[in-house]
């Protein structure tokens, strides 16, 4: 079944997702969202997640990239996302990349911007639902770009062996988090400064392999028409178990560390080390899904 991307281009994750959907060699189809809530086709699908990016694999919702890089992987086992010799080491690489590190680079993107080149409604959004302070972020730009650089100085010193890759000749996870990271930075023309400043000799080339990946067979769709996929189809079988305090069947609701977002209510049917799954009833999608990785997810 073709996944079906709900994102926006200037995204950081969803440009993770998208390298990744190159790396697999995979057709997709791609739904625009807006930068900023209301998302309302994609949140009629999530119950109430409106970060990005989402991934739907008929009426299967995938909400973070951790769980969505898992879906893919089962989806088209080749080329793996954790290649050897790293492996599974690749979700800890990109779950530094994408938590500790990203808030860096965040700095590094966004601390030079001006409000008017985000734009009010943008700096609304995200104060109402991460705590965005402008002033308090300029005041830790400088600290936190100069996080990235030790952070791209480290990635230089990793790939100065000659690898091609952070593991060796393929790449996986841990290079795809670490390329939207500095893709975010590169994107950002109020950042160009910092960006140089990223791209050491062994970095630039390393980018440059992993940019080449590309982004696989892209078609577009409406919100509407992913809906109707959704409806289509049916929820996958389980993937796991539901381990204490939680039982199988519980009315629980998830909500996203960090996030003032809405939680997503639903009955739970997963809940162990390989992530979170609720089964929710959509009004227009019927029923669904919902997928989050374990670590960053709060049950409630």
């Amino acid at each position: 079944m073709t996944p079906i991307l709900h994102h926006y281009p200037a995204s950081p994750f969803a440009e993770l997702v998208r390298i990744a959907f190159g790396l697999k060699g995979l057709a997709w189809a791609s739904v625009d969202v807006p930068n900023i809530l209301p998302k309302p086709g994609q949140t009629e699908l999530t119950g109430g997640y409106g970060r990005t990016p989402v991934v739907q694999i008929g009426a299967d919702i995938y909400c973070d990239t951790a769980a969505i890089l898992d879906a893919l992987e089962r989806l088209q086992p080749t080329l793996s996302l954790y290649p050897a010799p790293l492996g599974a080491m690749h979700r800890m690489l990109a779950h530094w990349a994408g938590s500790t590190m990203f808030l860096s680079f965040v700095g590094a993107a966004m601390g030079t911007m001006t409000a008017d080149a985000m734009g009010t409604g943008f700096i609304a959004d995200r104060r109402a639902r991460f705590g965005l302070d402008m002033a308090q972020l300029a005041a830790v730009t400088p600290h936190l770009t100069g996080q990235t650089r030790t952070a791209a100085a480290w990635l230089d010193a990793a790939l100065a062996d000659g690898r091609a890759f952070l593991g060796g000749d393929a790449p996986g996870h841990g290079d795809l988090a670490f390329y939207a990271d500095l893709w975010f930075v590169r994107n950002v023309p109020s950042a160009r400064a910092a960006a140089e400043a990223l791209m050491r000799p062994h970095v630039a080339a390393w980018y440059a392999r992993v940019a080449a990946i590309g982004h696989g067979t892209r078609t577009e769709m409406t919100p509407d028409e992913a809906i109707a996929v959704a409806r289509a189809a049916a929820p996958g079988a389980g993937l796991g178990q539901v381990d204490p305090p939680f039982v199988a069947g519980q009315d629980v609701r998830v909500k996203t560390e960090g996030c003032a977002d809405a939680p997503v209510a639903g009955r739970l049917v997963r809940y162990d080390a390989t992530g979170i799954t609720l089964l929710r009833e959509s009004d227009a999608a019927g029923e669904v899904a919902v997928h989050f990785p374990r670590l960053g997810q709060m049950v409630l």
